[in-house]
């Protein structure tokens, strides 16, 4: 099976908004949108990596947030619009980022418009972010699972958190899933590790998250935030961080990852591939790194 990990595609535009209608840590994202992301985060770029995404016919997209800028309800609406361009529901696993829940009115806008997107089952919370998650989607004996560590935060912060619940409900999802033979890839927004990112940008509970990838140690973890492209370990858990999907940053130009994954009577052979934009006169998506490893049974 194939996956495809895509993130912080930014692809909202706040040209429909001014700074004196915006109040609280909007009118911050908004400056910094002005100043900056606007000239980092280009449409045209999306736009062909998506082209080239397509071209790798992938069984799932998964695709890790921050699809806006400050979490407006129009914002997100936009947002849903290029989603169904993207593709459909069946193809594509999203979870939000932290730019998503913005501020208090972001997560209800989000539900309503990304459902059935971010598969999350009717009937929970609809006021609170992380009580529907994880999210579990089964697909050719992988266990896609995601979750969300999106909460409002003061300004000048972009700071996550999973909870006690969500890691209590994640403890079990994982022993579940493992305990079946499946091979668990997490979503995850934030860097899952201490030490990964400055600390104004990291997960509150990051030490507990470790404490628990430590001890039930997923198969692979994706996770965006960061805006550029690294990797980690945790035991024998693959992190995979990936460059914003529209990004025309020199060093850090717009890139996705492609995971092979073959399963055999003992386990799984995984193969990464890390591909990112290089301009030039094809101006193509090129290899840029390349993974193998093998995940036996148990998980």
């Amino acid at each position: 099976m194939r996956l495809i990990h895509i993130t912080d595609p930014h692809l909202t535009t706040l040209d429909a908004w001014s700074l004196a209608g915006l109040r609280g840590k909007r009118w911050q994202g908004y400056l910094s949108w002005q100043r900056n992301r606007q000239w980092q985060h280009r449409r045209d770029m999306l736009s062909r990596l998506i082209e080239a995404v397509r071209a790798e016919n992938a069984a799932q997209w998964l695709v890790t947030g921050d699809l806006a800028q400050i979490g407006m309800p129009g914002e997100i609406a936009a947002a849903a619009d290029w989603l169904r361009a993207a593709g459909s529901p069946e193809t594509i696993f999203l979870i939000p980022g932290n730019h998503d829940v913005y501020a208090a009115d972001s997560w209800p806008a989000v539900r309503t418009h990304w459902a059935k997107y971010l598969h999350v089952e009717t009937g929970t919370d609809s006021t609170d972010p992380a009580a529907p998650y994880p999210v579990v989607r089964e697909c050719a004996g992988v266990a896609l699972i995601g979750l969300n560590s999106a909460l409002p935060t003061a300004p000048f912060l972009a700071r996550g958190a999973l909870g006690d619940a969500q890691r209590e409900r994640l403890t079990a999802v994982l022993a579940d899933v493992h305990g079946r033979g499946l091979l668990s890839v997490v979503l995850i927004h934030h860097p899952p590790l201490p030490g990964l990112t400055h600390w104004r940008k990291a997960l509150a509970d990051v030490r507990a998250m470790q404490a628990l990838m430590h001890a039930l140690q997923p198969g692979i973890v994706v996770h965006g935030h960061e805006h550029r492209n690294f990797d980690a370990r945790c035991v024998a858990t693959r992190i995979f961080a990936t460059a914003s999907a529209s990004s025309v940053r020199a060093k850090h130009f717009a890139s996705y990852r492609v995971f092979d994954l073959h399963r055999d009577a003992n386990g799984w052979d995984i193969t990464m591939t890390l591909k990112q934009f290089q301009p030039g006169p094809q101006d193509a998506f090129v290899i840029r790194e390349q993974q193998t490893w093998r995940r036996d049974f148990p998980m």
